[in-house]
């Protein structure tokens, strides 16, 4: 039997559609020639720390660092039925069809089931580019030898490994330091959370200690035409060579003053044309997203996959190239005729679209295993399918691609130098001539038609006025959700260490594009980040990690070399054992740093004392809402209900009105509500009754 094991069960219909595959069976579908099954994402994981040996139940520094003989998975229990619907598969197939998603992670997906069932055969790779029936088709017909892409399964084991050795043994070992200190909780450390948590640590510290300094400019008006100070003085300013000295400036001004007159060094008007932006990767269209719309990063990313699986309106979102093959310059006629069709808006646009225009983004040179995020040629899109947000990213990878087939922008730049009394005063005046692709954009609504003086070179002017303008500096920019994804995505900005530099190429950055909206996710639900109107801030919690953890880990340069490691794995040049041997030696060495060195952090985790065994209670967060736990569990299972931050035990319950039992407070769908602890007794009390202010609402 042939088998194709996709991603998810909605691929595996639009697959098994264009094989004109249709038997439908319990968590597959075809026959006993040709069937298609799909993961629910990973189907097996990792075993923890105290299922490769039970001492590790219990966190002991001696015990670190953690690094198993041999790397066993287990069934992940949400999802064991088709674990075992495609164990049966598989064993009667002599032949896989792996159709996952076609990056690194949809690799282990799929090849990690065969590893785990020691299932040999022939392997081939069907890479989708997009979901659309002409899509798969073409996919169908081109399918990859196994081996083409084995490597990217090499690349995804070692980064779930070298994830697992440092969230396993780092978080125990920085914990356990910790709590010699007083502190009673868990600071969890992540090989890309962890540094991506110290970019924005970094930058609000640096915005708390930024001391306010004045600056000063100096701008003229010579015979009506106003220029500013050409200041280069190192000796009074600034690293942003700013003028920091009101003498100095002062200086000038009297000097210019007493000359009485300017002349006019160049006067020069350059046509300039600027091309159209390059198509979207994920990390732009985040960017741009959050920009436009204030979309956060993983809303942009479930946006474009719903736009990729579910309305087959784009090709695949977790790419990370902005270019097209040029192969694809003959589909263009197709995918603008499709554009046209689903939004009549975009038709118009497309009806001045010059379709023989070549943009700089057909280059074959520069894909990686992807293609820039476009539309589809699919006609039958539906639009008012679409909900508002959809609707909007989908208009953006349109008008991004409808672009490069627009005339480049164009403006004539007017560069005027004015030299008074050997002082140099400057002017630059732009004025468009054609807005090209930004009338496609939506960049810009008009022509500036700004007003260029008629002078030339060695005409003399008047000194009509100089002043000086006092400003002030200001501290760098919070970080949006936008901004962050691109700082990850350029970690080398980040790296002082001369050596680091040398070895770390500019594109390899923290985490990868299809993981970085996760992790900033992850950051938030673990409380050390926060959004505050759109700008991400650390918490109390996410500086004292930071403040604790050592530099190897927190590093935005070392994770951003580990990456480029992973990336020299799924391209052949690294293996999987050379990899990980160096990634236990460097582990080692972290783990004896954190045994070695002081700890400087305060108790920041609010405890109570359980009323059962004496021991802390954490606050902890449940699936509806935050509750008290004992540290005891699971020995002592002694739970308490949370009440803005206050652990308020059964006892202390307020009684039902109806019965006398206990209330309890749950947090529902629309908020807290209190309902009586008989709900579930025979005879079952219904009492319910609204919340104000953590009190139940008695009448």
């Amino acid at each position: 039997m042939k088998l194709y094991i996709c991603e998810k069960p909605g691929q595996a219909r639009d697959l098994a559609r264009n094989l004109g595959v249709s038997g439908k069976g319990d968590g597959f579908i075809g026959d006993n020639s040709v069937a298609v099954t799909w993961a629910i994402g990973h189907l097996v994981q990792q075993l923890n720390p105290d299922e490769i040996d039970t001492k590790y139940s219990k966190w002991n520094t001696e015990d670190l660092p953690i690094v198993p003989e041999i790397w066993k998975m287990k069934p992940n229990a949400k999802t064991k039925k088709q674990l075992n619907i495609i164990k049966g598969l598989l064993q009667k197939s002599n032949h896989v069809v792996i159709a996952t998603d076609g990056d690194r992670e949809g690799e282990v997906i799929g090849r990690e089931l065969l590893d785990y069932f020691e299932w040999t055969g022939n392997i081939n790779r069907l890479w989708l580019t997009a979901l659309d029936d002409n899509s798969i088709k073409k996919a169908l017909n081109s399918l990859k030898q196994g081996s083409e892409t084995e490597p990217l399964y090499a690349a995804g084991l070692a980064r779930a490994r070298a994830d697992w050795l440092v969230g396993m043994s780092a978080t125990r070992a920085l914990s356990l330091m910790a709590q010699k200190k007083g502190y009673r909780g868990v600071l969890s450390v992540g090989r890309v959370q962890t540094p991506t948590l110290a970019i924005v640590v970094n930058r609000d510290i640096e915005i708390e200690n930024f001391k306010t300094k004045d600056y000063y400019d100096i701008l003229g008006v010579f015979s009506g035409v106003e220029a500013k100070w050409w200041f280069n003085n190192d000796e009074f300013s600034d690293e942003n060579g700013r003028c920091l000295n009101k003498d100095f400036a002062q200086s000038v001004v009297d000097n210019v003053k007493s000359g009485g007159n300017a002349v006019v060094e160049k006067f020069a008007t350059q046509r300039k044309k600027v091309s159209p932006p390059l198509l979207h990767s994920i990390d732009t269209l985040q960017e741009q997203a959050n920009k436009k719309f204030g979309f956060s990063s993983k809303q942009t990313l479930d946006l474009a996959q719903s736009l990729y699986e579910k309305h087959k309106a784009t090709t695949y979102p977790r790419s990370d190239c902005q270019y097209l093959p040029i192969s694809q310059l003959s589909e263009v006629k197709d995918v603008m005729t499709a554009i046209s069709n689903i939004d009549s808006n975009m038709g118009k646009l497309i009806v001045n679209a010059d379709l023989t225009v070549q943009s700089k983004v057909w280059n074959d040179k520069k894909l990686s295993a992807h293609h820039a995020i476009i539309p589809t040629n699919n006609t039958q899109v539906n639009v008012s399918g679409m909900t508002t947000d959809e609707s909007k990213l989908y208009d953006l990878i349109c008008r991004s691609y409808i672009a490069q087939f627009y005339p480049s922008y164009e403006y004539d730049k007017t560069s005027i130098e004015i030299n008074a009394s050997g002082e140099m005063f400057n002017a630059n005046i732009n004025v468009d001539v054609n807005l090209g692709w930004k009338i496609v954009t939506n960049s810009q609504a008009e022509l500036r038609q700004d007003t260029v003086p008629k002078l030339t070179k060695g005409q003399e002017l008047t000194v009509d006025t100089v002043d000086i303008e006092i400003k002030q500096t200001k501290p760098p920019a919070r970080y949006n959700e936008g901004a962050l994804i691109k700082a990850m995505k350029n970690a080398h900005q980040f790296v002082t260490d001369v050596n680091l530099k040398k070895i770390l190429r500019g594109d390899e950055g923290i985490g990868t594009s299809a993981t970085r909206a996760n992790i900033i996710e992850l950051l938030k639900k673990r409380n050390f980040l926060t959004v505050i109107q759109k700008q991400i801030i650390s918490t109390d919690t996410g500086r004292a990690l930071i403040s604790a953890v050592p530099t190897e880990v927190k590093d935005p340069g070392m994770t951003a070399i580990m990456e480029g490691s992973l990336s020299k794995i799924a391209s052949g040049e690294l293996t999987l054992d050379a990899f990980m041997d160096w990634q236990v030696e460097w582990l080692g060495k972290l783990i004896e740093t954190i045994k070695s060195r002081e700890i400087s952090i305060e108790s920041n985790i609010q405890t109570v004392e359980c009323p059962e065994c004496g021991k802390d209670m954490f606050l902890r967060q449940g699936k509806k809402g935050k509750f008290w736990g004992c540290s005891g569990y699971p020995d002592c299972k002694t739970v308490a209900q949370n009440n803005n931050g206050k652990a308020v035990f059964e006892k202390d319950m307020p009684d039902c009105p109806k019965c006398g039992k206990k209330l309890r407070r749950i947090k529902g769908e629309k908020g807290f509500f209190w309902s009586c602890k008989g709900y579930f007794d025979e005879p079952k009390c219904e009492f319910m009754t609204q919340d104000k202010a953590g009190k139940p609402f008695l009448k």
